[in-house]
């Protein structure tokens, strides 16, 4: 664990400066389809992204990842967060992929692990990687 905030150790390791935090990760937050959307959206209705906004600003403020969780929850149910071009065409921010920096930020261990393929150590090592079903004996038990 550490005693930075997601927003110190964001932008420890993109460059930034604290003040750029907001504006970086909400862009690079938001849908792909969305990016190149937002100056139009923000142009006609500039308070279209608010929720999006409350949401990277108060997850910047996280230290441990499995306070995210509670942070989505509010996100989803924010009184700004509906209508047919936030709910619809997903003009706004993924949560989905917010959480995958905040993870990649919090615990970079667990980013390493996801680049060798998604996988973590062989479960059941022990029994040569084959689980055994419960109250049967391994195959090399059995034999002996």
């Amino acid at each position: 664990m550490t005693d930075k905030t997601f927003a110190e150790l964001y932008c420890e390791k993109h460059g930034l400066k604290l003040e750029q935090y907001q504006s970086a990760v909400l862009m690079r937050s938001l849908y792909p389809h969305a990016r190149w959307l937002a100056p139009l959206v923000g142009f006609f209705w500039p308070q279209h992204f608010a929720a999006d906004a409350d949401f990277v600003r108060s997850v910047g403020l996280l230290r441990r990842f499995r306070e995210f969780a509670y942070e989505a929850e509010e996100f989803a149910h924010h009184p700004a967060n509906r209508g047919f071009w936030r709910r619809t065409v997903n003009v706004r921010v993924s949560s989905r992929a917010l959480r995958r920096m905040v993870r990649a930020a919090l615990h970079p261990e667990l980013e390493a692990q996801e680049e060798g393929g998604g996988r973590t150590s062989v479960p059941f090592a022990g029994s040569g990687g084959k689980p055994v079903a419960p109250g049967r004996k391994h195959s090399t038990e059995a034999s002996a």
